[in-house]
Parts: C-alpha cells; sequence; structure tokens
C-alpha cells in the first residue's frame, strides 16, 4: 500500500468503527400481537405434554425436516419428535390438493382438537408444484408455526407468520426474533 493512503485508510476505518452500533447492544425481540383480534393459544396447538408425536406422509419430507429442525432452536422447550408404535399421534403432515385460485393457500393447519385426534399440516400440491426449495421451507415453517400455537402477525414485523405468503424468492427460512418471542410468551 502506498505510504501516503494509509491515513486515509486508517481515518475511514476508525469513522466506520465509531459510526457504526456497537456489536453487543442487541436488543431483544418484543412479541407481535395477533392480526384480526386472534390470540395465540395452548389450546390451539398440536402440542401435548410438551411435545408434538408427528407422523409423515408427504412428498415434501425436505421441508418437514428442516422445518421440524429450526423450530428444535436452542432454548425452544416444546419437543417435535416422530411418532412411535407406543406414543399417541398428535401432528401429520400430508399433501391435498387445496385449489389453484388466488384464495387458495399454499398449505393449511388443521386443529381437530379431540383428546386423541390427529391434526395435519397439509401441502397444497396444486400451488407447490415446480416451487422453491425455500417455498417449500417457508410453508413448512409457518405451518409448524401455527401448530405450536402461533398466530398470523401484520407484515410490519419480521415474521414467519404473515397471513400472506410473500413473493416467491423472498421467502423467510429461519425463525426469526418475533416469532421466538411469542413462542417464548407461550411455552417459556
Amino acid at each position: 500500500m502506498n505510504k501516503r493512503w494509509l491515513p486515509l485508510v486508517l481515518a475511514a476505518s476508525a469513522c466506520l468503527t465509531l459510526t457504526g452500533p456497537p456489536l453487543t447492544a442487541h436488543a431483544a425481540a418484543r412479541p407481535a400481537p395477533c392480526i384480526g383480534g386472534a390470540t395465540e393459544t395452548k389450546g390451539f396447538s398440536a402440542v401435548d405434554d410438551g411435545e408434538i408425536r408427528w407422523t409423515d406422509n408427504t412428498a415434501y419430507d425436505d421441508a418437514r425436516k428442516y422445518a421440524i429442525s429450526e423450530w428444535q432452536y436452542r432454548g425452544s422447550k416444546i419437543k417435535i419428535v416422530e411418532d412411535s408404535a407406543f406414543t399417541s399421534n398428535d401432528l401429520e403432515f400430508k399433501d391435498a390438493n387445496l385449489g389453484t385460485g388466488d384464495s387458495a393457500p399454499l398449505g393449511r393447519y388443521e386443529r381437530h382438537g379431540n383428546i386423541g385426534a390427529t391434526d395435519y399440516i397439509i401441502f397444497n400440491k396444486q400451488k407447490l408444484r415446480g416451487a422453491s426449495k425455500d417455498r417449500l421451507r417457508y410453508v413448512a415453517l409457518h405451518e409448524l408455526g401455527h401448530a405450536l400455537g402461533l398466530c398470523h402477525k401484520a407484515d410490519t414485523v419480521v415474521s414467519l407468520m404473515w397471513k400472506n405468503a410473500p413473493t416467491p424468492g423472498y421467502e423467510i427460512t429461519w425463525i426469526p426474533d418475533v416469532d421466538k418471542a411469542n413462542y417464548k410468551k407461550l411455552w417459556g
């Protein structure tokens, strides 16, 4: 490096260091309210005795595996484990034709609510045909969020739980802090 540029480089790096926010300052996200007067409740979840026991009847295995893995982040309380011959199935991942129109969902969580009943996460085969890996993972993350009791959020916060799916290519494929905050408020 030319010696005459060194003072300018040092001054520029000092300015960048001084004007940016401290790296250790990270405000904890607050829970976001539900839209449409809904509330998040444990009773509208597939959780039974601190866990969700699931079965698989979907062709979207990568999306299912990814969503389960992401919702089992460090600090999560609810265990999401495969059903066995000795346990009661709480949730089934499956595929169905739910329509192709503008109002047709990409996926749906169906709560059946009876003791011993199985809830469903349904992937809409008609709308997901040819979808990207990120699109499929987003749908699985969103619907599993509902199975964990989370409701829809306003599109003014960064959340998996928006009522309307983001434009293809802009999917959220992680658990945003606001969703973790809502999860923590509900489950501890």
